[in-house]
């Protein structure tokens, strides 16, 4: 009997890696003729790439950049023989500041621009760039102008890539470095949030990157006013594109400036990893994530697995750190059992300091002939 176990990460307790080796240690107790494959996936999101570089035998590159508020850095992407792969959370993430730091107002994702302009001038033509985990709410400009571009206000002159002067955008002058007609810029993202509006990149996100409630308005009124610029000067709207609100609206802005496409992350990230032969070849197959909820099944790990797993008429069994889910959505998953650390935890604390050993005893405990 194969199992094939092919989960999230538990953000902010365990790797996708971590969660493979605690449940992969919990069936082997069994003591049954078990064929265990761990195959530990990621969305598009933040930790997507520490997932990927394994996968793909990547290759380090090493550069200096700058952070979200300007300070220089040293920061890594990674390439294969044809692409790179990079992430924003790499040079422009929450995780570079510290919580007095943390303003949309007034950070960039220029480093990250430095970061896709330094494959580009290395030769490579296919960029994956992974939109989770920034600092910012610049709609992309900073990356935009490490790659050429310039924003003017209204006399024409000159301002600052960040996200409180996207209100004073009036126009923008496009002198790209590089000619992006033969580059394939594909941003992976795990969001479908529009650019503005009420679930937008402002309102929904803003909030963790440190803006209050005045800064979320004026913010969401500047992406409204980029976004009207951007389709006066590119004729190409994205002000309700399915994830153009990612990562502080770099979905919207590098769509409209460089033909970038949004892509689910979990969809390609199942496809450079083989997802599908792999649970095609299984007779079971295990998944997970740190909470079930309804955003989890909007393009998400568990979500991606499950279809593919209904797809083939495979049994999942699910083992989460936290259910939110009803029972109805979790019986449209076509999954059982579902299995929560949260209902073994003595408290939030002990579940997200010991979930390795929780994973551990419900994978030794669960039963397969119990799986549909």
């Amino acid at each position: 009997m194969k199992i094939l176990i092919a989960p999230d990460k538990f953000k902010g307790s365990l790797s996708a890696l971590e969660v493979c080796q605690a449940i992969e240690k919990g069936i082997k107790k069994k003591g049954k003729d078990l064929e265990v494959i761990i195959h530990p996936m990621a969305d598009g999101g933040d930790g997507s790439l520490l997932v990927l570089k394994d996968y793909l035998s990547l290759s380090p590159q090493e550069i200096l950049t700058v952070d979200p508020i300007g300070r220089e850095i040293s920061a890594r992407y990674f390439t294969s023989s044809e692409a790179a792969f990079i992430e924003v959370a790499s040079a422009s993430g929450l995780v570079l500041l510290s919580q007095e730091e943390r303003d949309p107002m007034k950070t960039s994702t220029f480093g990250t621009g430095i970061m896709i302009a330094d494959a580009i001038a290395k030769g490579f033509r296919q960029i994956y760039l992974f939109l989770g985990g920034s600092a910012t709410n610049d709609a992309g400009m900073g990356i935009a102008s490490a790659l050429g571009c310039q924003f003017l206000d209204e006399q024409k002159e000159m301002v600052k890539p960040i996200g409180g002067n996207l209100q004073q955008v009036k126009y923008i002058e496009a002198r790209p470095h590089f000619d992006f007609k033969n580059i394939n810029l594909t941003l992976l993202c795990d969001v479908i949030n529009p650019l503005f509006g009420r679930n937008g990149a402002a309102h929904i996100y803003a909030t963790q990157k440190g803006a209050s409630p005045e800064q979320i308005e004026y913010l969401d009124e500047g992406l409204k006013n980029f976004s009207q610029v951007l389709q006066q000067q590119t004729g190409i709207d994205v002000s309700h594109l399915p994830g153009s609100g990612a990562a502080g609206g770099i979905g919207g802005g590098l769509v409209a400036l460089f033909a970038a496409r949004i892509e689910k992350g979990f969809d390609v990230i199942a496809d450079l990893t083989d997802l599908e032969n792999q649970i095609k070849e299984a007779n079971y197959v295990i998944s997970g994530e740190g909470k079930l909820d309804e955003q989890s099944l909007q393009g998400k790990v568990i979500d991606g697995v499950a279809r593919i797993c209904a797809k083939h008429g495979k049994a999942l069994a699910l083992m989460v750190g936290k259910n939110d889910l009803s029972q109805e959505n979790v019986m449209g998953l076509d999954t059982s059992p579902v299995l929560s650390i949260f209902e073994r935890a003595i408290n939030l604390t002990d579940a997200m300091s010991n979930g390795a050993k929780y994973l551990e005893e419900m994978a030794a405990a669960l039963t397969w002939d119990s799986c549909p």
